[in-house]
């Protein structure tokens, strides 16, 4: 990853994506939101160097997401713009995890794998403009359809159709 896509995923990050110095330190001291997402890229662009030393310091970042906000998310992860979270305590977001533009995660939400043994990893994937709400878990290699919004506590484990809700323990499928 190029120095230059670094910041513009930081920039994507920024609300309104409005880049300056005043709204970069804003963010930076006033939204933990913003304070986890930039220590993921950070990390994330550090994991991927070659030299020893820097990686190294990707897992400075990933200790210090998990140990202030409990939150761990994997730098294998793809992660769109505008990712909103507004409550970024125990997040978790996988290896292989693609998560689309103007996504928005509540606290304690799980996206990863099945986690059976022996079998292929597969890892969700939420599309653009998805709400997911507060101990919703995502778990699989299913697919959450544009402007879906899973509900609270909800155990997802099949596909999301577009603008549709997906709610309980296993989720059923609510069209709009």
């Amino acid at each position: 990853m190029k120095f230059s896509c670094l910041l513009s995923e930081i920039k994507g990050d920024l609300p309104n994506q409005s880049f300056n110095i005043k709204a970069f330190f804003i963010n930076y001291f006033y939204s933990a939101r913003f304070r986890v997402l930039l220590n993921h890229r950070i990390g994330k662009f550090c994991f991927q160097s070659n030299s020893f030393i820097i990686r190294q310091i990707s897992s400075y970042y990933k200790y210090k997401l998990i140990s202030k906000r409990g939150c761990d998310i994997s730098y294998n992860a793809i992660i769109g713009r505008n990712l909103r979270l507004p409550h970024p305590i125990g997040i978790v977001i996988g290896d292989g995890v693609i998560i689309g533009d103007n996504v928005m995660l509540f606290q304690q939400v799980t996206l990863g794998s099945h986690g059976k043994k022996g079998d292929k990893m597969n890892y969700p994937v939420v599309e653009n403009g998805v709400k997911i709400f507060a101990g919703a878990k995502i778990i699989g290699g299913v697919v959450i359809g544009e402007n879906a919004v899973v509900g609270a506590n909800a155990v997802v484990n099949i596909n999301v159709p577009p603008d549709s809700t997906a709610v309980g323990i296993p989720a059923k499928i609510l069209m709009k």
